[in-house]
């Protein structure tokens, strides 16, 4: 039992990237550079998904009035199938990350901070996500499974024989 709860609490604290900033809410720093990494929740959308669920941040939280502001970037890999011949591809993933943590968070605006932390996590997880591609490519060229019988490009069209539209 308290097996499980050790790997309970190592896993959450995996998925979360909490930062201490008691000391740029006293003045005493004026920012907090983060260069860490976080294995994100639901690391991906259907289709494609960050790859182990892994992502780097590369974050400097400053105070800005009684809010904390972090900026920098989200780096991982992403994985998800082409969409024309469903072979598997990779690609690198970077998402700029600008977010505002208040004591009294906006739904869907900012995001809360805690006891003087925040947590960059959420945050990283929704602009990985954003970046993912919506429609990925192995290659621009990629003529798909079955070229001759289902073609990806420009349909053909005959308009001087009067088959045009």
């Amino acid at each position: 039992m308290a097996r499980a709860a050790r790997e309970r609490s190592e896993q959450e604290r995996a998925t979360r990237l909490v930062v201490d900033c008691v000391r740029l809410d006293a003045g005493s720093v004026d920012h907090i550079e983060v260069n860490d990494q976080c294995i994100l929740d639901e690391p991906g959308i259907q289709g494609a998904l960050v790859v182990d669920g892994v992502v780097h941040l590369e974050v400097v939280v400053r105070a800005a009035g009684g809010s904390l502001v972090a900026d920098g970037r989200v780096v991982g890999v992403w994985a998800a199938e082409c969409r024309r011949c469903l072979e598997d591809v990779r690609g690198p993933l970077e998402a700029s990350l600008h977010e505002v943590f208040e004591w009294e968070a906006t739904e869907g605006e900012t995001w809360p901070i805690s006891d003087h932390r925040i947590d960059l996590a959420p945050a990283a997880r929704e602009a990985a996500v954003l970046a993912l591609p919506l429609a990925p490519l192995c290659s621009e060229d990629c003529a798909g499974p079955v070229p001759d019988r289902f073609p990806t490009g420009p349909a053909a069209v005959d308009y001087t024989a009067g088959g045009g539209v």
